[in-house]
């Protein structure tokens, strides 16, 4: 560990050089009608060619479903490679990461399970705060200064604003 008792994080730079922990946030800015969508993508700190990533699609359209209903969850892995071509992404501008000294990809997957199965919200259980669970359980590293709450704020708010006020993230590139 880096830096003391937390998980440090480091500089992109950094963290493409050894099989680190990773993140990153996808944004669709034309999705739920112009408040935006986002998937997700973690990168396997024992193994940096293997990703996993998936989203929340709120199958139903609605503004809530009622847990152990399909919320539209799915999840993928493979290769940066297949991630950037899967189908499931090609509705996606831009996308942001950050990386970490580790990272727990079973905890993750654990997470994602549970997400899958507890319904959805519009503004406090969607794509958004599903991500950033997800997030918070690959790395407790991720603490609030660099990994905002997500609960009341659009997905497109988010991935701008908030991300761009809280710490160590890399710049929106085109995806």
């Amino acid at each position: 560990m880096l830096g003391g008792a937390t998980p440090a994080l480091l500089p992109a730079a950094q963290a493409d050089a050894a099989p680190l922990g990773r993140v990153c946030l996808f944004q669709d800015q034309q999705g739920a009608k112009g408040a935006g969508h986002v998937a997700w993508a973690i990168r396997d700190p024992k193994n940096s060619s293997h990703w996993i990533w998936g989203a929340t699609e709120n199958a139903g359209g609605d503004s809530y479903t009622a847990p152990g209903r399909n919320n539209g969850s799915w999840i993928k892995g493979g290769t940066w490679t297949q991630l950037r071509g899967s189908i499931s992404l090609t509705t996606y501008d831009y996308y942001r990461c950050i990386s970490t000294a580790s990272g727990n990809l079973r905890a993750a997957q654990q997470t994602y399970g549970r997400m899958k199965s507890n319904g959805y919200a519009v503004l406090t259980n969607n794509c958004l705060t599903k991500s950033l669970a997800i997030f918070r359980s690959y790395s407790p590293a991720l603490t609030s200064a660099y990994l905002p709450d997500g609960k009341y704020k659009s997905p497109n708010y988010y991935f701008t604003t908030s991300l761009n006020n809280a710490r160590g993230w890399e710049k929106a590139r085109t995806y």
